[in-house]
């Protein structure tokens, strides 16, 4: 299933996949869709080139190897490893990065050449079509190994999408009291599920200011990667407080860097993962399974890849996962 112009998805012929060395062949079974696939599909992505197999969150079977037969979950990373980032174990910050299902073809086309230190076991006890949510959830637990810490913290997270919400559940199953700034219903719907609390979009900043009686909060997580997201993201926490930006921006925005000065505030980029991020996850998932289970809107097979994408566009849906057939 390949996007071969903006907007179309269509069954096409994709060459095999030959493993190189340190290579397996893996045999993709459940792939979730997110907000990138969306701007590939629409044509908007810098990187992607059409015909592409979409997906970068994966399920797998390895044909072959010491992990043969095994479920394993797919590291979509492709770091070049050799510049500075890479050499220093950021290998997530690597100048160069690429991405299966972005760079080159994704679990859409069924069956990828991996390396094998990038495939990480399944525990057992997550069902299949769970699985690819720990690729989102790495992100979330990268970015909070970089917070000093969240026990008794006040946490506001802009944008209710896949990793939003996860940072939001794991903040205050942390410890945190959160807040959700989100306009679609679907998202808030889903935050109200997971028993987080909604801010009022009319007045934000007044409405937080009433809830933590005029302190704000102590920790802002920018998931939304958008113009009015930074615009107002300072004003929501109190001075000496921390601004996390988990959302890919498509190019510059307007930060209140005065306000950065005035309240001394401290500012995080978190980008992707690394490995025993991805581990981690994993874990994390296998024992909130039953609470984060509410985000997948939808498990469908790969021939209703378009549905999955027109409900993303409309707003009618968080996660989507695409099964493979037989």
């Amino acid at each position: 299933m390949v996007v071969t112009e903006p907007g179309v998805l269509r069954w096409a012929d994709v060459p095999d996949p030959e493993a190189g060395p340190n290579e397996v062949i893996v045999r993709v079974r459940f792939t979730g869709l997110c907000g990138t696939d969306l701007h590939i599909v629409e044509g908007s992505h810098p990187r992607a080139r059409f015909p592409l197999a979409l997906g970068h969150e994966l399920l797998g079977i390895p044909e072959s190897g010491a992990l043969y037969g095994k479920r394993v979950l797919v590291d979509p990373l492709l770091p070049c490893g050799v510049c500075s980032a890479c050499q220093a174990g950021a290998s997530n910050a690597c100048r160069e990065l690429r991405l299966i299902g972005i760079d080159r073809n994704g679990g859409l086309a069924g069956r990828l050449a991996v390396a094998k230190e990038r495939l990480h076991p399944v525990p057992d006890g997550i069902p299949d079509h769970i699985v690819p949510l720990a690729e989102p959830l790495a992100v979330v637990v990268h970015a909070m190994r970089k917070v000093p810490t969240l026990v008794d913290r006040t946490v506001i997270v802009i944008g209710a999408g896949t990793v939003g919400l996860l940072a939001a559940y794991i903040a205050r199953l942390s410890g945190a009291t959160v807040f959700i700034l989100e306009r679609l219903p679907v998202r808030r719907q889903v935050a109200t599920q997971l028993g987080l609390d909604l801010i009022d979009l009319a007045d934000p900043i007044t409405d937080l200011t009433v809830r933590t009686g005029g302190e704000l909060a102590n920790l802002a997580i920018d998931a939304a990667a958008t113009p009015s997201a930074a615009a107002i993201i300072c004003a929501l926490v109190a001075p000496e407080s921390q601004v996390a930006v988990l959302g890919s921006y498509s190019g510059a925005a307007e930060l209140d860097l005065q306000a950065v000065m005035f309240k001394e505030l401290t500012l995080i980029g978190s980008r992707t993962y690394l490995p025993a991020d991805l581990d981690s996850a994993l874990i994390l998932l296998q024992r909130q399974q039953a609470s984060l289970s509410s985000l997948i809107s939808g498990v469908l097979p790969t021939d209703a890849a378009h549905r999955a994408v027109r409900a993303l566009q409309s707003g009618d849906g968080i996660k989507f996962m695409l099964e493979a057939p037989e």
